[in-house]
C-alpha cells in the first residue's frame, strides 16, 4: 500500500512540475488596443498620425472599469462654478496641448476647494518636460503621461516661472508634491464622488464641435455617438441628471449631462462652458483625478528609477506577484513613504522594507524593518506614508519590496519599459528592479527588457543639508587599513594623502534636484583591469582584498547631462596630484602599479541656455529609431534633494 501511494505521489508531482513552471514564467500585462491602434499609425505615417492624435496619445495600460457604490446621498445636479471652484478658463491655442489644461484645471480645482488656495500653474512646463516621445509642443497626451511628471516631482510649476506658449524651460522647483492620482474607466459615481470631494476633474472626449450634428451652438450642448476614438481633453465641473435631452443637436436617449470646461477661451460656449450628454460615446468613459497635493517641503529626497512611470505591466499568471526596488542612501536618512501604481482597481499591497542587503540581486536579503498593508477600490498612482519610518545610514543599501494583488489582472507589477512612439527613453540597469512570483526566492531583475518597477521611495534628511548646495555629488571611498571613510561631498577630498595607503574601493551619487541626470564611473583595479561601469551609489573596486585602484572614469547619464560638467583628479602614487579631468576621460595610470590615494569630484552647472522651441520641435519629428540611438542612458536611483520653497 505505501508503494502504491508513493507512486500516485512522484505521479502527481510529474503531473504538476510542468504547470508549475508555466505558472512562474514571467508575463507581460496586454496592452491597450487604442495605443497599439496609435503606434501603427505613427509607424505608417509619424505626420499624420501626429495630428490624428493632436489632443490625445491613447494609454499603453488596459482600461478596466470599477463600480463604485456611492458613499453619500448625490444630488440630482451640482456646479463648481457656483461655489468658485473651478480653475481660469485656459486657451490653449493652436497647441495640441489640451490634455495639459485638462490637468493642471483638476489640480487648481483641488487647491481651490480642499486648500483654499487659488494658484495659476504652468501647462507650458508639461507640455515641455514630460519626458515622453512626439509630444512637444503640437500633440497630445494622457493622465498616466501627467502622473508620472507630477510623481517624479518635476512639477506643478508656476505659470508665472513657465507661461503658456514659452521656451522649454528646466530645474524649476514644484509649488506641491502631488501624492495621487486615479484613473476612472466609465464609472459615474466614482466621477461624482471625486468631483464633489476635491474638484474638477479631466476626461477626454472626441471633438467635432464644429459640426452642427453634434454641437447646438444655442445651448451649448454636445453628443457624439460615432466610434472615433478620442482627440480632445477637457475638464468635468459637475452635472444635471435632468438636463434636457432636446437641447442637443442630435437627440441621445435619456436626458442627463455633464458639465464641461473646455480649453478654448471664454468666447467659446458659455463662457469657456458647455455640456455634453451621459450618453457621448467618449465622454467620462475615461477620467483622471488629480485631488491630492502636499506643500513642497514634505519630503527632503526621493528615490525612484521610473521617470516616466507606469508603461506596462509583469506578472506570472497569478493575481499576485512581486516587486522590489533596492536603493542606497545618499546619507543619513528617515525613509518616511513610498508609492507606486495600482494597474486595476481594487489593487491590494503588503509592503516590506529591509536594510543592510547582503546580496545585491536580492532584495529580502537584509533585516526586514516593518511590514504594511494597503488597498485602492481605483486604478492609479499613490503615495503611503510609513507607520514606522525605517532609519537609513548614509550609503546603506535598502530596498522597497511589494506584493501586488488585484482580482481583475494576472499581471499586477507595475513597470516603466521603452514603448516605441511613446517611451522610448525608459532604460534599466542591472541591480535596480527585481520581480518574484513567491517574494521568497526566484528573483528575476528585470533589466534587460530595459524594464524598472514603479516604486519610489521618499525620506528625510537627518543631518541638515548644506544651503548653498544646490546640486550636490557625494562620494566616499575604502582606504587600505582604514576601512570606509566618512561622505564628502562638491570637491572635498576622500582618501587620505602623505600616508602611503591606497584606494581600495569608492562610492559615489548625485543629488540633481528635479533633473534627470545620474551618474556612472568604473574603476581600474590591480590585477584585474577594468571594472564594469556601476551607477549611483554602487561600489566599485574591492573591499576585503588588499587590491589598489589605479585609474577611474566618470560621466553624467540621463537626458539632462549635456547641461552639467563633472570634473575630478587623483591624488597617484610618486605624482601627487593630477590634472583635472572632465566627462569620463581617464584619471590615474595604467601599467605602471601606481595606487590611488584620494580623489576630488565637483559637478557645476553649465552657462549654456536652455533648449529652444525650435530644436526641441526638430527632436520632436526625429524618427523613434534616430531618438532612441541619440539618448544618453537613463539614470541609476537617483536621491534628489527636493528644493525647499
Amino acid at each position: 500500500m505505501q508503494k502504491k501511494f508513493n507512486v500516485l505521489l512522484l505521479a502527481l508531482a510529474l503531473f504538476l512540475l510542468p504547470q508549475t513552471a508555466q505558472a512562474a514564467e514571467l508575463q507581460s500585462g496586454p496592452l491597450n488596443p487604442d495605443f497599439v491602434a496609435y503606434q501603427k499609425a505613427m509607424e505608417s505615417d509619424i505626420t499624420t498620425a501626429s495630428a490624428e492624435y493632436s489632443g490625445v496619445i491613447p494609454s499603453p495600460l488596459n482600461p478596466i472599469q470599477s463600480t463604485t457604490t456611492a458613499s453619500q446621498t448625490l444630488p440630482e445636479s451640482y456646479d463648481l462654478r457656483d461655489y468658485g471652484l473651478t480653475a481660469p478658463v485656459g486657451d490653449q491655442g493652436s497647441w495640441g496641448a489640451c490634455w495639459t489644461f485638462s490637468v493642471m484645471g483638476s489640480l487648481e480645482s483641488y487647491l481651490k476647494s480642499e486648500m483654499a488656495t487659488e494658484v495659476d500653474l504652468s501647462e507650458n512646463n508639461l507640455v515641455w518636460n514630460n519626458g515622453f516621445d512626439y509630444t512637444q509642443p503640437a500633440t497630445g497626451g494622457n493622465f498616466l503621461m501627467a502622473a508620472a511628471y507630477l510623481a517624479r516631482y518635476s512639477g506643478p510649476i508656476s505659470e508665472a516661472d513657465d507661461p503658456y506658449l514659452s521656451a522649454s524651460q528646466k530645474g524649476l522647483s514644484p509649488l506641491y508634491h502631488v501624492q495621487s492620482m486615479q484613473d476612472i474607466y466609465g464609472d459615474s459615481t466614482a466621477i461624482k464622488e471625486a468631483i464633489l470631494s476635491g474638484g474638477a476633474v479631466g476626461t477626454f472626449i472626441y471633438s467635432e464641435i464644429g459640426n452642427s450634428d453634434y454641437y447646438n451652438a444655442q445651448t451649448y450642448a454636445y453628443y457624439y455617438n460615432g466610434s472615433q476614438s478620442s482627440n480632445h481633453a477637457v475638464q468635468i465641473v459637475g452635472w444635471d441628471d435632468n438636463y434636457d435631452k432636446n437641447n442637443f443637436a442630435t437627440t441621445p436617449e435619456c436626458n442627463g449631462a455633464w458639465i464641461i470646461q473646455n480649453s478654448y477661451g471664454q468666447d467659446f460656449g458659455d463662457g469657456g462652458f458647455f455640456y455634453i450628454s451621459y450618453y457621448d460615446s467618449s465622454a467620462a468613459k475615461e477620467v483622471g483625478v488629480f485631488h491630492n497635493a502636499q506643500a513642497a517641503d514634505n519630503y527632503d529626497r526621493s528615490y525612484q528609477y521610473d521617470y516616466l512611470g507606469c508603461i506596462s505591466t509583469r506578472g506570472y499568471g497569478d493575481q499576485s506577484a512581486w516587486g522590489a526596488n533596492i536603493f542606497t542612501a545618499s546619507s543619513a536618512q528617515e525613509l518616511a513613504a513610498v508609492s507606486t501604481y495600482a494597474a486595476a482597481p481594487n489593487t491590494s499591497l503588503e509592503i516590506n522594507i529591509y536594510t543592510d542587503l547582503t546580496d545585491a540581486n536580492n532584495p529580502t536579503s537584509g533585516r526586514l524593518q516593518t511590514t504594511q498593508t494597503a488597498s485602492f477600490d481605483l486604478a492609479g498612482y499613490y503615495t503611503i506614508s510609513l507607520d514606522q519610518p525605517v532609519t537609513l545610514a548614509a550609503f546603506e543599501s535598502f530596498s522597497v519590496v511589494i506584493k501586488y494583488s488585484d482580482p481583475w489582472i494576472t499581471t499586477p507589477i507595475p513597470v516603466e519599459e521603452p514603448l516605441p512612439y511613446y517611451s522610448s527613453q525608459a532604460s534599466a540597469n542591472p541591480g535596480q528592479s527585481f520581480v518574484s512570483a513567491s517574494g521568497i526566492d526566484g528573483w528575476e531583475d528585470i533589466s534587460l527588457t530595459e524594464s524598472n518597477v514603479c516604486i519610489k521611495a521618499f525620506t528625510n534628511d537627518l543631518e541638515p543639508r548644506s544651503e548653498s548646495d544646490d546640486l550636490s555629488i557625494d562620494y566616499r571611498t575604502h582606504i587600505q587599513n582604514l576601512g570606509w571613510q566618512d561622505v564628502k561631498e562638491n570637491g572635498q577630498t576622500s582618501g587620505a594623502t602623505g600616508d602611503g595607503l591606497r584606494l581600495e574601493g569608492i562610492q559615489i551619487q548625485l543629488d540633481p534636484e528635479s533633473y534627470d541626470l545620474g551618474i556612472s564611473y568604473r574603476t581600474h583595479v590591480e590585477n584585474l583591469g577594468w571594472q564594469d561601469w556601476c551607477f549611483d551609489g554602487a561600489m566599485s573596486g574591492s573591499s576585503g582584498q588588499g587590491l589598489r585602484l589605479e585609474a577611474i572614469e566618470l560621466a553624467l547619464t540621463g537626458s539632462d547631462a549635456d547641461l552639467f560638467d563633472l570634473s575630478y583628479r587623483v591624488h597617484c602614487q610618486n605624482v601627487g596630484w593630477m590634472d583635472w579631468v572632465e566627462n569620463g576621460v581617464t584619471a590615474g595610470t595604467q601599467g605602471q602599479g601606481l595606487r590611488l590615494e584620494a580623489i576630488e569630484i565637483t559637478l557645476t552647472k553649465k552657462a549654456t541656455s536652455e533648449s529652444t522651441v525650435s530644436n526641441l520641435t526638430a527632436l520632436m519629428i526625429c524618427p523613434a529609431s534616430i531618438f532612441r540611438a541619440l539618448k544618453p542612458a537613463r539614470p541609476m536611483p537617483w536621491a534628489i534633494p527636493i528644493p525647499s520653497l
